[in-house]
């Protein structure tokens, strides 16, 4: 191992003719270009410091440790633990281990290595390591490693790397707005007006656009404008793509615009885009640009056909409240005369019967009315929500044909239920009991409503398929109405519609019946159709699917007989829920007149201390408004089945509500209640509920 003595500074450099002859050869190639120079015995790690110029961290090293290396590998560490980033540092110890550099020395004169150091003030060096083979024999294996600085030959690169890498982002940032742009076109082409010739510069879209790569322009316009354009586009696309005139419609103008379709029904947009122009301004070379605006023109004639549509919609509806506001005021005018007239003749039973008929004809008109337009406004608007329940067809067949039936005698019309057709396989199924009565009512009261007195209605349900899982009934009203034009059936669905809307002497209605109708049986899964013809009839036809109840309630027609007539409303006691007081009077009064007695509660939550309070069975039926303060009547009928008494899941109880949408129904029965009555309330339509329920729970059913 060299002493420290032995170290050469810039005022002691070692004789060079003091080497044999190849070394003196490296040493005077080294010494004049690099800071620090070592000759390094590679078997035994010792080496000499041959140079070590000032202003280095090698210079630095030795004089901050005046005790030498015990091998270069150990002065390599100490360097690298004072000088070099603790990131570098496992790669700059690994390159100069002598055992390392030996070993690439066998098969290779000379290597290089470039590293970055840092001095203890933070000044950032950057080095090139050059090691060259020396002497070798059995004993020996010498290197010459010397060090030059390379800052400003790094410098000068990372600058020429910095622009180019400034110019190579410009280029790829220009070839991505290039490509981006390209993207959005199908073809593109280069075109030279002057010569009459284009270039294809990219085709996205051969299968449709199958153009010449190259050519005279005019010539594959021709072509390409009898082969591929629509018919009644072609004359405007041969004047635009006319190249001839296209300087001058571009003289102040960047680019123009022509869509057009295609035989094969797309459609296109060619935009001819300014590329080059002369030195007296006049255009050169464009670029013609195609892209397909299928998708675009399609949205615009879906827009075009929405916007025809909503005013055609507005213009039905204009017309409807037209008429709404007919319809409204007549019956109110009818009223309002009927109770003047009344009161002119206190006196007169006669016309005061007559005035109360015309009254009460009126006030229903007025609620089916609103019915109508707010079962429609619920269907239009999708807020409902579908239940399934269980329920009885029969009994449902048998209320909205008994309702009919009373109407249609008013009218001195027939109305025939065909039993004979009507094979019920199942009665007891699961679906919307409510659409289904709903839209029985709608079909039939139309009948009803536009029979003339001495006609004919006929109503019938048969069964058309049926499996272990599912029924399906087929339900049909045919009339010897007046009937219907064909061109009205084709739009008899449709929202306001009637037909010979300026006929309006009578009360005809909102003209939604069949809308709602059709909705209804939509929500169900079912289909209708109408067959009619003027001055013959009107036939309603409607299929609805069903789930087959348990198969163990499941019961033929035949089976099952229920006369609610035979049970008497005499003697009977019920409680009556209600807040409003004219209500509660007039159910109270209704019930009285059929002998039942009656105790009233004004909330839910007097009604539960009532019932709570009684005994077992005291109570025959409890009527239930559903608005109410403190507990409103769902959650009422809740608490009370919910009871541990014998009578609280048997009692019957009636809903007796303003709430007259499909859901409120639904919900009515959902919280344990029988039925549910619709304000306001008929004294018949009251009667026959109240023996139906009675009559079921008597029988268990």
């Amino acid at each position: 191992m060299l002493s420290r003595e032995k170290t050469k500074t810039d005022d002691q450099r070692q004789d060079v003719n003091d080497y044999p002859v190849k070394e003196q050869y490296v040493l005077s190639r080294l010494l004049p270009e690099y800071v620090s120079l070592y000759r390094i015995d590679l078997n035994s790690g010792k080496y000499e410091i041959l140079r070590l110029d000032a202003n280095t961290n090698a210079r630095q090293l030795a004089e901050k440790d005046p005790h030498p290396a015990e091998n270069f590998d150990e002065y390599v560490r100490r360097y690298a633990d004072n000088f070099i980033l603790d990131e570098e540092k496992e790669e700059f110890i690994d390159w100069h281990l002598c055992a390392n550099m030996k070993r690439r020395l066998l098969h290779e004169e000379k290597f290089t290595y470039h590293y970055h150091s840092v001095s203890k003030e933070g000044k950032d060096s950057y080095y090139e390591a050059y090691v060259v083979k020396g002497k070798t024999d059995d004993e020996t294996f010498d290197a010459f490693l010397g060090y030059r600085n390379i800052d400003n030959i790094l410098y000068k690169e990372k600058e020429i790397q910095e622009k180019l890498r400034k110019a190579l982002d410009e280029a790829r940032l220009g070839n991505e707005i290039i490509s981006s742009i390209a993207r959005t076109y199908q073809y593109i082409s280069r075109i030279d007006i002057q010569a009459d010739y284009f270039e294809e510069i990219s085709n996205r879209d051969v299968e449709h656009l199958k153009y010449i790569h190259s050519g005279i322009l005019s010539e594959s316009n021709r072509k390409v404008c009898s082969e591929l354009v629509a018919e009644e586009y072609q004359d405007a696309f041969y004047r635009f793509t006319d190249i001839s005139t296209l300087p001058e419609r571009m003289k102040d103008e960047e680019s123009v615009v022509m869509e057009y379709r295609m035989k094969d029904g797309s459609w296109h947009s060619l935009r001819f885009i300014e590329k080059k122009r002369d030195e007296n301004g006049r255009l050169t070379h464009v670029l013609c640009a195609i892209r397909s605006i299928s998708d675009a023109k399609r949205r615009e004639q879906t827009l075009i056909y929405q916007a025809a549509e909503a005013k055609k919609d507005a213009a039905v509806k204009t017309r409807f409240l037209s008429n709404m506001s007919h319809d409204i005021r007549t019956p109110m005018n009818g009223i309002i005369g009927m109770i003047e007239l009344a009161n002119r003749y206190p006196n007169d039973p006669e016309m005061q019967q007559k005035c109360r008929d015309k009254i009460m004809e009126s006030s229903r008109y007025l609620v089916s009315l609103v019915n109508d337009i707010l079962d429609m406004n619920k269907l239009e608007s999708g807020d409902i929500v579908d239940q399934e329940l269980t329920f009885d067809l029969t009994e449902i067949l048998s209320r909205s044909n008994t309702e009919k039936q009373l109407q249609a005698a008013e009218k001195n019309i027939e109305y025939i239920v065909d039993w004979e057709r009507s094979k019920l396989s199942y009665i007891l199924l699961t679906g919307n009991p409510v659409y289904l009565e709903r839209l029985l009512n709608a079909i039939s009261d139309n009948a009803v409503k536009f029979t003339k007195p001495g006609g004919r209605i006929h109503v019938w349900c048969k069964e058309k398929f049926a499996d272990e899982k599912q029924v399906v009934y087929e339900f049909g009203c045919a009339d010897n109405g007046p009937g219907m034009s064909q061109e009205f059936v084709a739009h008899a669905f449709d929202l306001f519609t009637q037909e010979k809307e300026t006929s309006r002497s009578k009360y005809e209605g909102t003209g939604l019946g069949l809308s709602i109708a059709k909705k209804l049986t939509d929500r169900m899964g079912g289909t209708i159709r109408i067959e009619s013809k003027e001055g013959t009839g009107t036939t309603v036809i409607m299929t609805i699917p069903f789930k087959i109840g348990e198969a163990e309630k499941a019961r033929k027609l035949e089976d099952f007989v229920k006369d609610p007539n035979t049970i008497s409303l005499e003697g009977l006691r019920a409680l009556v829920v209600e807040d409003n007081e004219l209500n509660m009077e007039i159910a109270s009064f209704m019930l009285e007149d059929n002998g039942i007695i009656v105790d009233c509660a004004k909330d839910g939550l007097e009604a539960i201390g009532k019932f709570e309070k009684s005994e077992p069975g005291y109570y025959d039926v409890i009527l239930m408004d559903i608005m109410m303060p403190n507990l409103n009547g769902w959650d009422t009928t809740r608490r009370i089945r919910s009871m541990k008494r014998s009578d609280a899941e048997r009692v019957p109880v009636i809903a007796m509500s303003a709430n007259a949408f499909a859901e409120d129904i639904i919900n009515s029965r959902i919280s344990g209640m029988d039925e549910h009555l619709t304000k306001p309330l008929e004294p018949a339509r009251l009667v026959n509920v109240l023996k139906d329920c009675i009559w079921r729970r008597k029988h268990k059913l």
